[in-house]
């Protein structure tokens, strides 16, 4: 048998930026906010009740620094909600499923269906007061690439997971 491994023309190689993907939910920037506000208040909670507890740190410029802080992080948080949201996307192939995500850094995954090993449906309690779900998908890869997929709605995260498996099973029999 002889072996080919003929060139592909960079041209005539597939633009998966070309792929129209599909937004996650909106309402699950909501779910992001409000888990968010519950972190923020229980730390609150327990830096004030250190600073009131303890009376060595009752110091004006380390109360000071440690409230600049506080409002950074929660800065960088909504910075990161309100942009990092717009760039969570995901599309559906005949043989992979695509998602983008990212803030600063930004990320695309691309994972065939015949890498799959598991996929599951998960939701959190604030999630599922808004009828929002998430597909975990865990693969074959040597590189341990795993995925979840949040903020879908409760019936398309079913849908979804019952395509990958349905696709696993042929994967699976070939």
């Amino acid at each position: 048998m002889k072996y080919e491994n003929p060139l592909i023309p960079y041209q005539e190689i597939p633009k998966y930026s070309q792929v129209s993907l599909q937004p996650v939910e909106l309402s699950y920037k909501k779910v992001l906010y409000i888990s968010w506000i519950i972190a923020y208040t229980a730390l609150f909670a327990i830096l004030t009740t250190l600073f009131v507890l303890i009376k060595p740190i009752q110091i004006k410029w380390l109360i000071a620094l440690v409230a600049a802080v506080f409002l950074i992080v929660i800065s960088v948080t909504v910075a990161a909600i309100e942009i990092g949201f717009k760039n969570k996307a995901w599309a559906l192939r005949e043989k992979d499923i695509q998602f983008k995500k990212g803030w600063l850094f930004q990320t695309t995954y691309i994972i065939p269906f015949n890498k799959v090993q598991h996929c599951e449906l998960v939701s959190g309690p604030i999630g599922r007061k808004f009828g929002l779900a998430s597909i975990r998908i865990n693969t074959a890869s040597s590189n341990n690439i795993d995925i979840s997929i949040k903020g879908l709605k409760q019936e398309t995260a079913e849908q979804l997971k019952a395509f990958i498996m349905e696709k696993m099973e042929g994967y699976e029999h070939q």
